[in-house]
This record gives C-alpha cells, structure tokens and sequence, in this order.
C-alpha cells in the first residue's frame, strides 16, 4: 500500500502537477491521522472492555467471599446466643437460694460446658478482596459506593475482631477460674466424656457448687453476659447487614452489565 502511494506520488512530479500532488499528499496525511485515530479508538475500547471483564470478576469474587461468610456469622451467631443464653441461666440461678439449692450437679455441669465450650471467631475469608485491593484493582470499580465500602472494609473486620477477643478474653478467665477452683472431671463425667475418652470413673463425687458462689465467677458471668450481648447486638448484627448490603449493591451493579 504505502509503495502504491509513493508510486501515484512520483508519477504526479513527473507529470509536473505540483498542485495535485500536494493535494494528494495532504490527503495522504489525513488518510493516516484517520486511521491512527481509529486504531486509538479500538485500543481504547479494548482496554475498556478488559477493564469491564476485570470490574466484574473482582465484584463475583467478592460476592461469593460475603455469601460464605454471611453463612459463617450466622453459625458464630448461634454459638454466640447459646452463651448468652446458659450465662443468663446461671446467674439467676446463683441470684436464687431456691434455684440453687435445687440445681443438680449434672445441670452444673452442662451450664459451665456451654459457657467455655468454644471461642467466638468468624471463619472469615478475604482473600479475594485483599488480592483486589493489594494489586491496585480497586481502582476498576466504577461503582463510588461499592469502591468506599471495600476500600473501609478492614476496618469494619478490626471493629468484629476487637469485640470478639474481649468476650474470649473473658471465656478465658473464666476457664483459669474454673482450673483453680473447680473440678473438671465431674464436668467431664457429667458430658459423657469419660467414656469417649476411655478414663475411669471417680470413687468419689466432688461439686462445684462452691465455684458458682464464688463473687469472682459471679463478676465474670456479669462480663461475659454484657460483652457477649454486645458482640451479639450491635457488632454481629451490623456486620451481618453490612455484609448483604454490599452483595445487593454488587447485584445491582452486575445487572446493569
């Protein structure tokens, strides 16, 4: 091609028709800026295009990580009323002498377990936001209001984990209490676990009636019990609708495409 104008060029001097043949280079010219202009439009549209598919996938991705954990708060949230629940139980026990005196050893037993069975922690998965937003991705979100709420959400994750640590905290004073000045081989009998775990019963029965009239497990039930409720309402409960709340704003944003 760029022979075949050089070749009509050449022919113009020879011919000596100077006018045609600046006409005709400057259409040249023309002919060229067009067509640069059009390969820059296509360049464009295809990065705009790979930008789109990227904006996509990184707000897909996302979404699952906050379908799974949504899944994983509800489950740390049952465990997290379960506690509530058997600390309330037992502090109107211990702020009754009736209930007290009629609270069996097995029932002891069962309320103490559920208080320290486990510690609250979201099994919570950011891998993909972290690698969207360590990699720079960020910046391919068009959505402002999607972009803010993932930019901010590792503060929102510190917020969940401060409140988490201050209830184990407690759950694990409560457990040294416990080892002190409690017998946790009745508990384990209580539970059925000897068995499980091959150990032989006890001769003789202990209790520990004397730990739950303690005013230092009594304090500690008080803390537990608050700190809990508010881990419960308003920390879990905020993060929980933090979290669909960000998966309708990604719906709504994928809808559009």
């Amino acid at each position: 091609m760029i022979k075949f104008f050089r070749k009509i060029r050449q022919n113009l001097l020879s011919e000596g028709k100077t006018g045609k043949y600046f006409k005709y280079a400057i259409g040249e010219i023309i002919l060229v800026v067009i067509g640069i202009l059009i390969a820059l439009y296509l360049n464009n549209l295809n990065q705009q295009n790979t930008i789109q598919k990227q904006q996509e996938n990184h707000l897909m991705l996302v979404k699952r990580e906050m379908t799974s954990n949504i899944n994983s708060l509800s489950a740390e949230t049952a465990e997290l009323t379960r506690i509530i629940n058997a600390t309330r139980d037992m502090l109107n026990v211990i702020n009754s002498e009736v209930l007290l005196n009629d609270l069996t050893e097995s029932n002891i037993s069962t309320l103490l377990a559920t208080n320290v069975s486990s510690d609250l922690f979201i099994q919570y998965e950011n891998g993909a936001l972290n690698q969207i937003i360590y990699s720079g991705g960020l910046k391919d979100i068009e959505n402002d209001s999607i972009r803010g709420i993932l930019a901010s959400w590792e503060g929102k994750i510190n917020v969940v984990r401060l409140q988490e640590e201050q209830v184990n905290n407690v759950i694990e004073k409560i457990k040294n209490l416990m080892n002190k000045s409690g017998d946790i081989r009745i508990i384990i009998e209580d539970l059925g676990l000897s068995k499980q775990f091959e150990l032989d019963l006890s001769t003789t029965r202990g209790s520990n009636k004397n730990l739950i009239k303690l005013k230092e497990f009594e304090n500690l039930l008080y803390e537990l019990f608050l700190s809990g409720t508010a881990l419960q309402e308003p920390t879990y409960s905020n993060f929980e609708n933090e979290m669909h709340s960000l998966n309708e704003l990604i719906n709504q944003e994928l809808s559009k495409k």
